[in-house]
């Protein structure tokens, strides 16, 4: 049901999970001059994590006649994404200290399980909404 305002922010949700296989999460330069990318692929765990919270939120899409299911899989996919943030900086953090670098900087790739987490919330919130609207009308029978 695209009609829906959940169906937009999963849809979202779901293009910043795929979205963060091909961005870099953090550009470090190297005590050699050489750069670095860090990208998502490198860690299977989160990468794993990443792309099961965006296939999560497509199968929410479509759940849009079990209502309840879909709000759990919008809270769960949110908790992961708080989970996939916490990886993402340790396994960063392990880059850092593993390589010798002379700058790094976080690109706007990091930002996306942010995002993730955020459209989740919203999505579960518009779920709940709608819940409510229609145990409002059954009363109204």
């Amino acid at each position: 049901m695209i009609q829906r305002i959940q169906t937009v922010w999963l849809a979202l949700a779901a293009i910043c999970g795929f979205t963060m296989a091909k961005v870099p999460l953090f550009h470090a330069t190297l005590s050699d001059g050489s750069s670095r990318n860090f990208l998502a692929t490198e860690n299977l765990l989160a990468f794993a994590l990443i792309v099961g919270i965006a296939c999560m939120s497509i199968i929410a899409i479509f759940l849009y006649k079990n209502r309840p299911t879909q709000y759990k899989l919008a809270i769960s996919g949110a908790l992961l994404s708080i989970v996939v943030i916490g990886l993402q900086v340790y396994y960063i953090e392990a880059f850092k200290k593993s390589t010798p670098i002379t700058q790094g900087t976080y690109q706007w790739g990091g930002l996306l399980p942010i995002a993730m987490m955020i459209l989740l919330f919203m999505a579960s919130g518009s779920i709940r909404k709608d819940e409510k609207l229609v145990k409002s009308l059954d009363r109204l029978r």
